[in-house]
């Protein structure tokens, strides 16, 4: 049962939210775990929400209501609204980056107590800027922190190779009999690799020439000098690019781009560009009539979402930036002596 999932991960991250205030949202799919794990821990939580293209308020709020109401066993002090009231902003003692309170501007965060903590809810190496106004936050004095998604009972990097194979099979293709060639130059690259390479053909990897002993993996083939695309002759009919850049809201395919789109053309017959994160020059693309999946991706988003392959991802995930903002209130920043956060 989702709910046992959700009981089991806050006690695993020894999550404690006992007598705060969490300002965070009700949404739509997996991500509506996160107002039950803060209240689980404790907390006592208004769950903002809107209408967009994934649900209506109604919708995300019924959805959230039966989820509140399969929990038997205790009363969940949680509150959905969806309206912003400076007085519920000012209640808060964690915020947190969540896709409908962004983004964590002067206008809504003028209301909040100086003591008021925001935990990123990712990584601080794939910080968007279009999150938040950091430069409100530093003169306000508030403190932010990231989650440290590779802690052991966070572990979400480990679902990356999974994300992966769910876009290679919603991109109408297969992994099987087919190479692939994998273009990155993130943290993201070795956990794509280490799965994808298990179940093609051949996986060859260009990634920056300093993490060439992270890709020790059977069935992989390194190429590095990233950003250049150069390839052997068997990886010239490659069946798609796995495509995975950061700054995450910087164009890297198109013309005049780090990753030229006439190399790519050159070296690769026919290419596929699989957007698992980084943003491409769509219109470059389609005048060069080169295929592409997802057709569209918000700036600075993933083309594949943790979601994509369930809801333990996101459990995961969320409780691990609840855990940041007790940490950030408690000053304990360590989990079974591993830091849970990074601070900004």
């Amino acid at each position: 049962m989702l709910i046992d999932k959700l009981f089991k991960r806050v006690e695993a991250l020894g999550l404690n939210l006992e007598g705060k205030t969490v300002l965070t949202e009700a949404a739509s799919g997996a991500y509506v775990v996160t107002p039950l794990l803060a209240a689980i821990a404790g907390a006592k939580v208004y769950a903002f929400t809107r209408t967009t293209r994934y649900g209506t308020v109604e919708e995300i709020f019924a959805n959230t209501k039966k989820l509140i109401e399969e929990c038997t066993c205790r009363k969940l002090d949680i509150t959905l609204i969806d309206k912003l009231t400076p007085e519920i902003i000012a209640e808060a003692d964690v915020i947190t980056n969540s896709g409908h309170l962004r983004p964590l501007n002067e206008e809504k965060l003028r209301y909040a107590k100086d003591s008021v903590v925001i935990p990123l809810m990712y990584e601080a190496w794939e910080w968007r800027e279009a999150d938040m106004d950091i430069g409100y936050i530093r003169k306000r004095g508030f403190r932010i922190g990231a989650t440290n998604e590779r802690h052991p009972e966070v572990d979400v990097f480990n679902y990356l190779g999974d994300m992966a194979l769910k876009q290679i099979f919603d991109a109408g293709i297969t992994p099987y009999k087919n190479r692939f060639v994998l273009v990155c130059n993130n943290d993201f690259g070795p956990h794509i690799a280490k799965v994808v390479a298990k179940v093609c053909e051949g996986l060859a990897v260009i990634d920056k020439n300093e993490n060439r002993d992270k890709y020790n993996f059977p069935n992989v083939e390194w190429l590095g000098n990233f950003p250049e695309v150069k390839v052997p002759a068997e990886y010239k009919d490659a069946e798609a690019v796995i495509f995975t850049a950061y700054p995450f809201d910087q164009d890297w395919i198109g013309d005049n781009t780090s990753l030229d789109i006439q190399q790519i053309k050159a070296e690769i017959r026919d290419p596929y560009i699989l957007r698992y994160c980084g943003d491409v020059d769509e219109k470059v693309l389609d005048r060069e009539s080169v295929r592409y999946f997802p057709a569209h991706v918000h700036s600075g988003h993933m083309g594949v979402l943790p979601s994509a392959v369930g809801y333990d991802p996101i459990i995961r995930l969320q409780a691990g930036g609840l855990k940041s903002a007790e940490a950030l209130i408690t000053g304990k920043h360590e989990h079974n002596n591993i830091s849970v956060l990074e601070l900004i």
